[in-house]
């Protein structure tokens, strides 16, 4: 179970430097599809199913199509090359990558080792519980303010991916 975590690690960093790092901005986009599914399985691993099956349809299956239809509709968008922009900052951003994943690493073996640490019948107990319902509540009081900040930015997404494709007069 321990080398799944681990493959799920190495994917979402490995794909993330890709992202960060690749000049072809297509190539780009697909990469952070895999970066979602890594994030997914980590969900996964810490027993939050329900945001595993949000973070794949949310993230892999729309926000990822967004980008790449932004880049399919746009021409000049998809034959764009990278490399002179931020081009210095290449080294850092590998540096800063690969030192995650200790940390990365670190942080979910402990939240497995606390999940295991807990008595079967509180695990049965937490599987069997619905948790849908305390995480839209704490979307609808708590995390309100952040919700509603990440559909205007999506919003933002979709109409400057409209305003990139729009024919130009």
């Amino acid at each position: 179970m321990k080398w799944i975590l681990l493959v799920a690690e190495l994917l979402t960093v490995g794909s993330a430097l890709i992202v960060a790092i690749n000049p072809n901005i297509l190539y780009s986009a697909v990469f952070l599809l895999f970066s979602f599914l890594g994030v997914a399985v980590m969900y996964l691993f810490a027993g939050a199913d329900f945001l595993a099956g949000v973070q794949v349809v949310v993230y892999v299956g729309g926000v990822t199509i967004l980008i790449l239809f932004a880049i399919m509709l746009t021409q000049w968008l998809y034959r764009l090359k990278l490399k002179d922009i931020g081009s210095k900052f290449v080294v850092p951003g590998v540096v800063l990558a690969l030192g995650l994943v200790p940390f990365l690493h670190r942080g979910l073996t402990e939240l497995g080792k606390m999940v295991q640490a807990a008595p079967p019948e509180k695990m049965a107990e937490f599987a069997g519980s619905p948790k849908t319902a305390l995480i839209g509540k704490a979307l609808l009081t708590n995390y309100l303010l952040p919700f509603e900040a990440i559909t205007i930015l999506l919003l933002g997404a979709l109409v400057g991916a409209v305003w990139l494709a729009r024919p130009k007069a």
